[in-house]
């Protein structure tokens, strides 16, 4: 992430764009009113959330086309159907969609619209709501210049997890951040978000935005407004007469891009279109948007701001929208979301390749708790995530023009989103190369403008097998475009991208220190239904967190590599990769099938040496009965694909060596080896080999719990088994029936210790003796006493599975896919007597730093810190993760902060306490108020808005 705080600094990696939240069910509540203002102040400060939902409009549909026709055209297409009319900006210029009214709508009727030709989708039309919500601050109001104390976070839950949330909380997040926080020294931090970031030293140099064309999707904007002198249009794309803005958040936003006067935007000279596609309901259309995205590509509009987003990344006429804009050379921003601290909690279309997504800090330059975190989730298992946000910015307190005149502060991620919008009007981009690295370049046979794919892999030259250090360069990529058959200039077009590279290379490991996790037989939602793997977690049903080491497993990463593993991701089938590489294969929550081939190469590469860790996960076909739903976006009923995990696969993979996990469902405390433990929603061992190591606990019966709301405790649960295989030089086997102790989404006790212990063994033959003469080791399981699991009959897991092809009756193994192959490039030496300083922080070239003075800033941040007390147990970052030399300076220098800190506090309270004894006191009249101007001022009495 690169944190925008100095202007010199803000000029790497501004590139990229957003689409509006759409999928949410709606939540009423909307208000009408503008956000109120104290009378008499041209400055307010509110808290509130902002909250967005929708729903699918009945029996309205949008028709995607396969290119741009005339509106006479998209008719004849579709003469047979009913077409809605849009009368926009849009309606005189050719479109790529059309929306359809079908009263009796078909399965049918609708692949026989998508078989024409010309269509390539038929979607539902969807209503979105965007609402503010209040919340009463039990503070007075403050004044413009100053800052208020913290205030308490009031969290909320959606009892559906696939729902659009807020892209905004509280403004106490903004300031609660456990260092500096004294009223006095926050009072001291200027609101001038611009000048913050010293856009006036861009501006002395006559760099004002002018030229640049901005748009702004939102809610409008008044046309005599004081404070913008170059908006250029404004359109309204709504169902209302109006091009004003009856809510105030449009024009807030448009004057942190390019107010002019008092409360002053980045570029006051840019070309400002405003876009009005929410009504003063707070309503929008999907095909308000689209109409919308279509005339701004028309304008050429330069840099696009929209301040909403979602987890749901798979509707598709938004995100081909998305692509097809930045395509052409629209840079879009969007905020990130408000689903922190948990990592793999991106919102889209923020997480998308092709967007600026941006995350919050404050303005002690600390990222803001709340702000979503990566790496990006959509792409997998097909790809490797990428990491997101890709910049982070002031968002608290900031100062913005109000609906008719004057300022006010709002505070959020989506204040964030025109604060960078402002800040790429400005800034340029500076390329950077080195070299010493293998690249790869796939991509797919045609690249349209929104459409393909093209992947940069990077490997270490073999030359360099024993080296350590820092390699450099870039990847130079030239698009070729044919020409048209009507082309006046008779030749191709080609593009040419320079994609700058720096990675850190270090010596092989040795394989006892390599771990390489399984990411292929993970699956999650979207599209499928997978459940959580506690089931206590009810609010947060869906596993859509990613099941990846840079996501909700980022904490055991963290823990893994501080002490001494390499762990390596593996995003193909088990038969393509090289086991003699590697110590240990790590399964963790699976929820794919497996290839027979898969089995009969691990069971071979285990055999050699190789070893095995499994966390598996509960699977009980009753249960997942029992925690169905009814979704009321599709109007079906959502039955779990599998468990937490998916048992009989598992069983399938490992019943080789006579081992399998049960059906059983239990959760409890116990301790283990002198540690807390926490079972939660876990499995047993059914079966196990006689000459193995088995620890039981007792446990509750959770599954008798779900179907009978019944409690009982079940006595030695095998819970965790170690074997040896009898192979000469083989591999060994741990099996534990929970992951959620080393998975960030619900932990309540981590088992890091745990992990640590088993790679001992897997990795180094070490047999931990607080395991093997354990009081509850108990005899293996034979696995007679009951069935074992089966799959759940009529589920619909070859619908979203790698492995499953759709089959009637039982489904049966697709044939196995080919492993990836890469056809490495032939490096090109350039410039090598290049300076090594490349990487750092760029200054414009243009800019003689002797005779601008730029503020002092930390040269140095710890990326990880200790959390703060009070903070959840379930954050607490386990032992190891910052080891030697900086526990050690962080330790020495607590005491001398503590005294100082309490020196500080203490000489505050002396003043403050003066003050008061000196201050006379006088009673100011108390003047009636009518009722209407009470309850106007209490619900604006918040600390900071929050959008």
């Amino acid at each position: 992430m690169l944190l925008l705080s100095v202007w010199a600094s803000t000029l790497l990696g501004l590139l990229a764009g957003f689409l509006p939240a759409v999928g949410m069910e709606p939540q009423g509540g909307a208000s009408a009113e503008p956000l109120p203002s104290p009378s008499g102040s041209n400055c307010s400060q509110l808290t509130l959330k902002l909250e967005f939902s929708s729903e699918v409009v009945e029996h309205e549909y949008i028709v995607a086309f396969t290119g741009y026709f005339s509106a006479k055209a998209r008719s004849l297409y579709i003469s047979s159907w009913h077409i809605v009319p849009r009368e926009n900006p849009a309606s005189d210029f050719p479109s790529d969609f059309e929306l359809v009214h079908i009263r009796q709508a078909s399965p049918s009727s609708l692949l026989t619209l998508e078989d024409h030709p010309y269509i390539k989708r038929v979607t539902p039309q969807r209503k979105v709501f965007r609402s503010l919500k209040y919340i009463p601050s039990p503070e007075p109001a403050a004044p413009c210049n100053a800052t208020r104390g913290t205030q308490k976070w009031q969290s909320w839950q959606s009892s559906r997890p696939f729902r659009r949330t807020s892209l905004s909380l509280g403004s106490g997040f903004w300031h609660a951040t456990g260092r500096h926080s004294s009223r006095r020294l926050l009072r001291a931090i200027p609101r001038h978000v611009a000048q913050i970031l010293q856009a006036d030293v861009l501006w002395q140099m006559g760099h004002t935005g002018s030229g640049v064309k901005v748009a702004v999707f939102d809610t409008g904007l008044s046309e005599k407004h004081p404070h913008f002198k170059n908006v250029k249009e404004r359109t309204n794309w709504t169902n209302e007469k109006t091009l004003d803005d009856g809510l105030g958040h449009g024009t807030f936003v448009a004057g942190v891009i390019a107010s002019m006067r008092e409360c002053q935007g980045f570029a006051p000279d840019s070309e400002l279109h405003i876009f009005r596609v929410f009504t003063n309901n707070q309503v929008s259309y999907t095909s308000w948007f689209l109409d919308a995205f279509n005339y701004a590509i028309l304008k050429k509009i330069d840099v696009l701001n929209l301040s909403i987003g979602g987890p749901d990344f798979m509707d598709h006429p938004f995100v081909d929208k998305v692509w097809e804009l930045t395509a052409n050379r629209v840079i879009m921003v969007s905020a990130i979301g408000n689903d922190g601290p948990l990592y793999g909690t991106l919102n889209n279309p923020a997480d998308q390749m092709d967007v600026i997504g941006v995350g919050g800090i404050d303005f002690e330059d600390n990222i803001a708790r709340f702000s979503s975190r990566g790496m990006t989730t959509w792409e997998l298992p097909g790809g490797y995530g990428r990491v997101k946000p890709d910049i982070v910015t002031y968002g608290s307190g900031v100062r913005g023009s109000g609906m008719k005149e004057g300022c006010r502060s709002l505070s959020g991620t989506s204040v964030a989103s025109p604060v960078v919008a402002g800040a790429v009007t400005l800034l340029p981009y500076l390329p950077q190369n080195g070299d010493h690295i293998d690249v790869a370049v796939s991509y797919s046979p045609v690249l349209w403008p929104w459409a393909g794919y093209l992947a940069v892999s990077i490997s270490v030259a073999k030359k360099a097998a024993s080296w350590e250090g820092i390699a450099q360069g870039h990847v130079m990529v030239t698009v070729a475009s044919p020409a048209e058959n009507d082309s006046e200039v008779g030749g191709e077009l080609t593009s040419t991208v320079k994609l700058p590279i720096k990675v850190k290379i270090v010596p092989t490991p040795p394989r006892s220190k390599r771990v390489l996790w399984d990411q292929y037989h993970n699956l999650r939602y979207p599209p499928g239904y997978f459940p959580r793997d506690n089931l206590r977690m009810k609010n947060d049903p869906l596993d859509w967190n990613g099941d990846h080491i840079h996501t909700n497993f980022r904490d055991m990463y963290q823990h893994l590599r501080s002490m001494g593993y390499f762990v390596e991701v593996l995003g193909a089938p088990i038969t393509c990769f090289d086991a003699s590489q590697y110590g240990t294969l790590l399964m963790v929550d699976s929820e794919e099938e497996y290839f027979p081939e898969e089995i009969t190469k691990l069971r071979r590469d285990i055999d050699n040496g190789l070893s095995l860790i499994i966390f598996s996960d509960w699977y009980n076909t009753s249960v997942m009965r029992k925690v169905k739903f009814y979704d009321e976006n599709t109007r079906q009923w959502w039955m779990p694909d599998t468990g937490g995990a998916n048992v009989p696969a598992l069983n399938d993979l490992i019943s080789v060596w006579g081992m399998a996990f049960s059906d059983g469902l239990y959760e409890g405390d116990f301790t283990l080896a002198d540690h807390d433990m926490y079972y939660a929603s876990g499995c047993s061992i059914a079966r196990f080999p006689e000459d193995g190591i088995v620890i039981a606990k007792n446990l509750k019966d959770q599954g008798l719990e779900v179907l009978k709301q019944e409690t009982a405790v079940v006595e030695g649960v095998p819970i965790l088994g170690l074997y040896q295989t009898p192979s000469d030089g083989g591999g060994r086997i741990a099996l534990y029936g929970d992951s959620n102790c080393i998975d960030d989404s619900h932990r309540q006790k981590d088992c890091f210790w745990l992990l640590d212990a088993l790679l001992q063994y897997t990795s180094y033959s070490m047999t931990p003796p607080s395991l093997s003469h354990s009081h509850s080791r108990v005899a293996p399981p034979t696995g007679a006493e009951r069935p074992l699991p089966q799959r759940l009959e009529g589920n619909h897991l070859y619908r979203y599975s790698k492995v499953l092809e759709a089959h009637l009756g039982d489904p049966k193994p697709r044939p196995l896919p080919a492993c990836p192959h890469l056809s490495w490039a032939k490096p090109q030496p350039v410039n090598e007597t290049a300076p090594s300083n490349l990487w750092k922080h760029q200054k414009l070239l243009s800019v003689d730093l002797d005779k601008v003075a730029l503020p002092n800033v930390r040269a140095y941040r710890p990326q990880v810190r200790p959390l703060s007390p009070g903070e959840s147990g379930a954050w607490d970052i386990p032992g190891g993760i910052m080891p030697g030399r900086y526990n050690q300076e962080v330790g020495q220098t607590i005491p001398v902060f503590a005294f100082l800190g309490a020196m500080v506090v203490l000489s505050f309270f002396v003043v403050q306490l003066t003050k008061a004894k000196s201050k006379p006191k006088r009673r100011k009249p108390r003047i009636k108020r009518p009722i209407y101007l009470q309850q106007q001022t209490s619900a604006s009495s918040g600390k900071n808005p929050t959008v």
